[in-house]
């Protein structure tokens, strides 16, 4: 009876591991699709009002940015003139926050380095690990306009500096950044998420995400070796 009962425990406890990978490997799935969508629209839009737009990713590192949306956090914006003939930013939709614990894995850039917290590691071997390659800069200090009901300029994602980083489309809904990289990549990950900290990356090889062309043409991808 001592044996069947030690041999069940280890059956829960590992149903319990079990299920909570797959739980994530849901939560990875439908964050991927949502990106999917968002990348979509921003070239939907370009498209559409014949003018630049953006997909902003928030990055406002915690403790001035609220950690519960760094890197998770992300907004649709298309480029506006106002009725003073001044160039604006308005939000197009609502943002759409990454169901947990999935955040975008910070990308690579010149002059700039993957952000994570001391001690941490990430697999940045160009053939094997997956980093995301967005803009050549980072925006701080972006503001951006609501709805029409909202004209009002707010910083992006709130009080904390408005730093982001982007995948802007042009007219035609080709991709107008990342001119020395082709194509543009988009990795999401699963995280430790703290409400005061930068997430801790912790699965280098559980990646989903995907490329986009410079046509604007958009590729999923289902493993970290893929990007």
């Amino acid at each position: 009876m001592v044996v069947i009962g030690i041999i069940g425990l280890l059956v829960a406890v590992g149903g319990v591991a079990l299920n909570g990978r797959a739980t994530e490997g849901v939560a990875l799935a439908n964050a991927q699709l949502a990106l999917k969508g968002l990348v979509g629209s921003a070239r939907a839009q370009a498209a559409l009002h014949q003018t630049n737009a953006r997909l902003l990713v928030y990055a406002q590192l915690p403790p001035t940015g609220d950690a519960a949306k760094y890197l998770r956090y992300l907004q649709v914006v298309r480029e506006e003139t106002d009725p003073r003939g001044a160039t604006i930013w308005v939000a197009a939709g609502d943002p759409v926050t990454l169901p947990a614990p999935i955040c975008v894995v910070p990308p690579t850039i010149p002059g700039n380095h993957l952000e994570l917290p001391a001690g941490q590691t990430w697999n940045t071997n160009a053939a094997t690990g997956a980093v995301s390659v967005f803009s050549p800069t980072i925006l701080t200090g972006f503001n951006l306009r609501g709805q029409a009901s909202a004209p009002v300029a707010v910083l992006f994602g709130g009080t904390g500096g408005g730093r982001a980083y982007y995948l802007e489309f042009d007219a035609t809904g080709a991709i107008t950044t990342n001119a020395t990289n082709n194509p543009t990549k988009i990795a999401l990950a699963t995280a430790v998420i703290s409400s005061a900290a930068v997430p801790r990356f912790n699965n280098a090889s559980g990646v989903r995400g995907l490329t986009v062309r410079k046509s604007g043409a958009i590729s999923l991808v289902n493993d970290a070796t893929g990007f």
